[in-house]
């Protein structure tokens, strides 16, 4: 008989992947079996490890796919039973309106073991993204969570508004935007003050949050002007009065703003991480996916010439990792890399050769293929030296060949990896990019730009709008114009700095 699995109910944060907890993480990346709500961010659910199932469950009135409570459970119990490893992973936390409860009642039940990793609850989340302090000294004592949509199958109601407006305090309302007007006229009609403080926090903690914050009987309203509706958090009380001044999030140079990434998966870390500390939400877009790609034969005559070469050339991080991952598999030390100097095609790459413990002897000024080869020349030692340039399958070939008819070297190179268009229909990012839009979307090489290009109809339907085009550098800017696509920023320094430094310069200029 085989043993059950666990099954775990952890709590993701209310959307910022950051906020989930270091528990929460390790389990991710873990488990056999991943079944997540449909607002936890996908981000998180790209952490998963290679064979991990994972199942979408969405949920609500509104989902065409909605799956039913007991059907989750049921997939939780069935999987469990298997022997496999189960997370439940559940927006904000599960205990906090998120049916944890029942969950862990059925688990309980069917003798499957079971342990929960609490999670930030929205309300917290929110309010914290927006500056509002849930307690205060001066203002509020008190904190209540309610929710705005009980079961509609329950005798009588638990949420007893006309008591908790005598109360006072903080008023923290899950799932109300529906029911926004009645819950209004409620509080109103139990004597809470017109002018009470209230915020609705839209979307809290990513790039597209919103804050509308008004008096309580103009709440309605300033909801229906601005366009705000689920999911959100509505915050009423005097400590939602705060100053718009302490909104910190909102203050970032690239709140509000959504921006697709065009580059695979495994470099658009990095980018992520910078765009969204200034604020933007980030659709990551991979329209490439780079694997390992290299002849057998060629890679074995490299490495027993290894020690004959007088420099390697690196022209992107990945020929970087590519190459290491399979050096290491033929030598156990470090030194076997023998005395040859390394040149590097952009910081970026040269980032990547440093973490391998070995300087970078030469670094162009810029990012460019025709940069790199006027340095090397310029060193005076390429005539006759043996030179190996790492590759993909898609670089171009006008550094070798630079190197062998300028600069008199004797060139090999060697493709240590491949770049291959995504599958579209499998990239839950399209379908989103297709639907909800971006406001900017970038390239950082010539080969996203081919394939954006060959695939635009898929992605951007007859009359739909082109988002705000952002090039890395000249390069690829040339290749965004030869297939006539607008270049509308260009990054003055060819780096990830300086591609976000032209991101913020256009939303600057439109203020």
């Amino acid at each position: 008989m085989v043993s059950a699995g666990t099954v775990y109910l952890v709590g993701a944060g209310p959307g910022d992947e950051g906020l989930i907890t270091v528990k929460g993480l390790k389990l991710i990346e873990s488990c056999d079996v991943l079944i997540f709500d449909q607002l936890v961010n996908d981000a998180l659910t790209g952490r998963v490890k290679p064979g991990c199932e994972v199942v979408r469950m969405g949920k609500g009135p509104e989902l065409k796919d909605s799956v039913s409570q007991d059907e989750i459970e049921t997939l939780m119990v069935e999987r469990a039973k298997s022997g496999l490893q189960v997370v439940r992973l559940k927006g904000g936390d599960p205990f906090i309106f998120g049916r944890g409860g029942e969950e862990m009642e059925r688990l309980h039940a069917e003798g499957i073991p079971y342990e929960v990793v609490p999670g930030v609850t929205a309300a917290l989340a929110a309010a914290g993204y927006a500056g509002i302090p849930l307690t205060h000294r001066d203002h509020s004592s008190v904190l209540t969570f309610l929710t705005g949509h009980e079961d509609p199958t329950k005798a009588f109601s638990q949420v007893q508004l006309e008591e908790l407006a005598r109360m006072g305090g903080t008023l923290c309302i899950y799932m109300g935007m529906r029911t926004l007007e009645s819950l209004v006229s409620r509080l109103l009609a139990a004597g809470l003050d017109p002018d009470t403080p209230a915020a609705v926090i839209q979307w809290a903690t990513l790039g597209r949050q919103t804050v509308v914050r008004s008096g309580l009987s103009d709440l309605v309203s300033s909801v229906e002007s601005a366009g705000v509706g689920s999911p959100a958090i509505i915050i009423i009380g005097k400590v939602a009065g705060s100053p718009n001044s302490l909104d910190w999030f909102g203050r970032k140079p690239l709140a509000g703003q959504r921006v697709a990434i065009t580059r695979s998966r495994n470099q658009a870390g990095e980018l992520k991480q910078r765009l969204e500390s200034v604020g933007a939400e980030v659709l990551e877009l991979p329209l490439i996916e780079v694997r390992p790609k290299m002849d057998s034969t060629t890679v074995t005559e490299v490495f027993a010439g290894l020690s004959s070469y007088e420099w390697i050339v690196f022209t992107s991080p990945n020929g970087v990792n590519y190459f290491f991952e399979i050096f290491f598999k033929a030598f156990k030390d470090i030194r076997s890399f023998g005395g040859m100097r390394v040149a590097a095609i952009g910081a970026s790459t040269a980032r990547e050769v440093q973490k391998q413990n070995i300087e970078v002897d030469l670094l162009p000024e810029e990012s460019v293929s025709e940069s790199l080869a006027e340095a090397l020349i310029e060193t005076g030692s390429l005539p006759s030296a043996n030179v190996l340039v790492i590759t993909g399958n898609q670089n171009r070939d006008v550094l070798a060949r630079t190197l062998e008819q300028k600069g008199e070297a004797i060139v090999d190179t060697l493709q240590v990896y491949e770049t291959i268009p995504t599958d579209l229909e499998q990239l839950p990012e399209a379908k989103d990019f297709r639907e909800h839009g971006v406001d900017f979307i970038t390239f950082t090489s010539s080969s996203t730009v081919h394939h954006f290009y060959k695939r635009k109809a898929e992605l951007i339907p007859d009359g739909g709008i082109m988002p705000t085009t952002c090039s890395m550098g000249p390069i690829t800017s040339k290749t965004l114009r030869s297939y006539n696509l607008p270049v509308d920023a260009e990054a003055k320094n060819q780096s990830l700095d300086g591609l976000l430094e032209a991101i913020i310069d256009v939303v600057k200029a439109d203020q």
